[in-house]
């Protein structure tokens, strides 16, 4: 999926885009790796918990904007799903529909920081996100800033 996804948006220009798509690639790469840390940690699917790190911010490139790109992004990331399963994904095992619930679920709500459940995939992805942001230097405060230093503190990082 990553290498899918990173060869369709290459190319793509940065007219009309909220965040340049350099940035929404490099996101997709550190937001995967930091995921399959946080999975390892927590006894999650380590590949799951990539797919759904590489999948957040789809619609963001997609549909190129910013704001309630979480609510807008379930068709995304069914549509390079199955781009995924019938194209990309070559000797690697499909991803299940059991598996795109599970991510669609996480994807469509990791805006909503400040909000907690027990789904734990969900919060892998707000977690992850958050760090993600953090340590490209974006400004990270409430909600945010609570997630980076329980995240820091779960991998024993002293986070000042």
């Amino acid at each position: 999926m990553l290498v899918m996804l990173y060869n369709e948006w290459k190319t793509h220009e940065n007219i009309d885009r909220p965040l340049e798509i350099e940035w929404n690639i490099m996101h997709m790469f550190s937001s995967s790796q930091i995921a399959k840390l946080y999975a390892i940690k927590h006894d999650l699917d380590v590949e799951l918990c990539s797919l759904i790190a590489i999948l957040h911010d789809i619609a963001v490139v997609e549909a190129r904007v910013r704001e309630n790109h979480d609510k807008i992004a379930e068709d995304f990331v069914i549509k390079a799903t199955e781009r995924y399963n019938t194209v990309a994904r070559k000797n690697l095992p499909e991803i299940t529909d059991e598996e795109l619930s599970i991510i669609v679920e996480a994807v469509t709500v990791h805006s909503d920081k400040d909000v907690y459940s027990d789904n734990k995939y969900v919060e892998m992805l707000k977690d992850v996100d958050s760090l993600d942001r953090y340590l490209y230097g974006i400004q990270s405060d409430g909600a945010y800033s609570e997630r980076i230093l329980s995240f820091m503190d779960d991998l024993s990082l002293d986070g000042e």
